[in-house]
């Protein structure tokens, strides 16, 4: 999906020293320039190919690694070493940059061909979220289609089969699970809620004062950005709070960089974000490993495949997907293949 931003990177990664990020089939390089801005350009020299990422930055330019030629913010050759300075640069001598954006510790890269008072705002997360729960931070590649990770992160019942082993056996599924699906230019947004959680002489209700109940809040932010918030308690200010952010940045059709926000209000204390970080990576990983199996790792049809009402949120996705990519089809690269068939 092309016109969109794509949370790319965490801002902390991005420095003064050139940082390579593979998205959509392509190389792109990252850096900071003498005021602290973050450019972004392809990773590739017009003369011969080289990944300017190899290359450093001087003067809030880059300089390529192979003849040193050397790239201002817009993505034009200032100067070429080998040319004496009086001699003109070639007026093919530029890379392609990118608008980018810094926002919830994130950097936002927009690929597409809007100007910019056309492109669309940056998603809004959830203030409480991000200003009063602390933050873990993680990454991994993850041998499976973007889409269909994200899938698994907007799925509210899954979790009793995939994560079966570590916390889904709690979860009371024994009902048609129904629900409202929201949907905005941006994405879409649903709720479910569950009465109870556990047996009923679980710890939690000891700590909850109670059998707790179970809310989860799951959202899609276009184009590659999932959110989960989960609380756990009865409705007081008691309640244990999760929010699982999610950036899936599609390297090809099997391969996804995966960029991941673990926030928490329970035991905010700095010394147990190991802890909190190996839990996350977890259970992340037990979505990936029954991913990865699918038959398709591109997305079908939607009528390629059975459904249920609790996937409700899920079609919607796949609905988002083949709108979007069938109206950029003619004018996207033709080697970008994750995509839907239309319908």
């Amino acid at each position: 999906m092309k016109n969109f931003w794509y949370a790319c990177e965490f801002s902390s990664a991005v420095t003064d020293q050139p940082k390579q990020i593979v998205m959509l089939n392509q190389r792109f390089v990252l850096y900071r320039n003498s005021q602290g801005q973050i450019v972004a350009l392809k990773d590739r020299c017009p003369h011969r190919g080289a990944a300017l990422s190899l290359g450093w930055v001087e003067n809030s330019c880059i300089r390529c690694p192979y003849h040193g030629w050397k790239f201002q913010a817009d993505g034009q050759c200032i100067e070429i070493p080998s040319n004496a300075p009086e001699k003109p640069i070639p007026k093919r001598a530029s890379v392609d940059s990118y608008p980018v954006k810094e926002k919830y510790g994130f950097v936002w890269l927009f690929y597409g061909n809007l100007s910019e008072t056309e492109r669309p705002s940056l998603p809004t997360f959830p203030k409480y979220m991000v200003e009063t729960m602390r933050p873990v931070y993680d990454e991994g590649i993850d041998n499976a289609n973007y889409a269909r990770l994200m899938e698994a992160n907007l799925d509210f019942t899954h979790v009793i089969a995939v994560h079966r082993k570590s916390f889904g056996q709690r979860i009371p599924i024994n009902k048609t699970i129904n629900y409202k699906v929201d949907k905005y230019d941006w994405g879409a947004v649903a709720k479910v809620n569950y009465k109870s959680l556990g047996k009923s002489k679980s710890f939690l209700n000891f700590l909850l004062g109670g059998r707790p109940e179970l809310k989860t809040k799951l959202t899609l932010y276009l184009p590659n950005v999932t959110l989960a918030e989960i609380s756990i308690g009865r409705g007081n200010r008691f309640d244990i709070k999760f929010g699982i952010l999610v950036a899936h940045l599609p390297i090809d059709d099997n391969n996804t960089l995966v960029k991941r926000v673990l926030y928490r209000n329970i035991l905010p204390i700095p010394w147990l974000d190991g802890f909190f970080r190996k839990l996350d990576h977890k259970l992340a990983q037990e979505d990936t490993v029954v991913v990865a199996t699918l038959d398709s790792q591109l997305m079908p049809k939607i009528s390629e495949e059975l459904h249920v009402a609790a996937d409700a949120l899920d079609i919607t996705f796949r609905q988002f997907l083949q709108k979007h990519l069938t109206a950029s089809s003619s004018n996207f690269g033709r080697n970008i293949a994750f995509s839907p068939e239309s319908d």
